[in-house]
């Protein structure tokens, strides 16, 4: 049996102090008010910066850092507690279908929300969630047994996501981990080490609309408390960091397609 091709790859081995790729990698800013949604929607505490997320020389690091200083300036709530980065592939890499895997390890502590997610490439025209939303790994601190899987769409989003999770028997902030989906026509698989634990097809979200048919981008970052992230631990450490070994888009059953925004 053929492997399955490659169709992209990051694998972030570049020399250490690096940024990631800005060929690939554009960068979302702030703590979302530029964006007319304070928090980003979720009442999170950290500010992104162009400062948080470097290559090591082995891995992508994207730290959440304390702003110990005041150099962060304000956020929507006061003085700026933490600072992370967020990533974004947004017009300049747009994926349609395929297996979609990201090898990382997430760290510990209540209060921290890394995730791998994606964003339907019409979501300036038609806004969140119509445009669609595809979490292919969210986790959250204060639950470290439990990896997530979630859509986003027309009449279930937010707590009422389509979703689902894994419940594993150590922390997952133990050890490091592949998370991916598999997606192809009405339908899209959720993996952790090649693990399945949850499918969803037009008809898990019926009567709703299917909104998987078209390009997405990627999003990875670190989010520090909000809704889903919860309370911050009282003895968090003021630095906390994503590692993320690799991420990789292979073709899935025959279906995988890349679009290169103006390149």
């Amino acid at each position: 049996m053929n492997e399955p091709k490659l169709l992209w790859s990051q694998e972030f081995n570049q020399p250490a102090g690096q940024a990631p790729d800005p060929s690939v990698w554009g960068r979302d800013l702030g703590d979302g008010t530029s964006h007319g949604i304070p928090g980003w929607g979720n009442n999170e505490l950290q500010v992104y910066t162009d400062q948080n997320a470097f290559t090591t020389g082995e891995y992508l690091e994207i730290e959440a850092k304390k702003d110990e200083d005041g150099s962060a300036g304000d956020a929507y709530y006061g003085p700026t507690e933490w600072t992370s980065a967020r990533l974004v592939t947004k017009n300049k890499l747009h994926i349609k279908y395929g297996r979609i895997s990201i090898k990382a390890k997430v760290p510990a502590g209540a209060g921290l929300w890394p995730a791998f997610w994606m964003l339907g490439e019409s979501m300036d025209v038609q806004g969140w969630p119509l445009a669609g939303e595809i979490d292919i790994m969210e986790w959250v601190g204060k639950k470290p047994l439990e990896a997530l899987g979630t859509l986003h769409g027309p009449g279930y989003f937010g707590d009422n996501g389509c979703g689902g999770k894994l419940t594993v028997e150590t922390p997952l902030s133990d050890d490091w981990h592949e998370f991916s989906i598999t997606w192809k026509p009405n339908e899209i698989t959720w993996f952790v080490d090649d693990q399945q634990y949850f499918q969803a097809t037009p008809e898990s979200v019926a009567p709703n609309q299917w909104v998987y048919e078209h390009p997405y981008y990627l999003l990875l970052n670190l989010a520090v408390g909000g809704n889903l992230g919860g309370p911050l631990a009282e003895d968090l450490p003021s630095s906390n960091k994503l590692l993320v070994e690799y991420i990789r888009v292979h073709e899935f059953e025959g279906f995988g397609e890349l679009n290169w925004i103006n390149k």
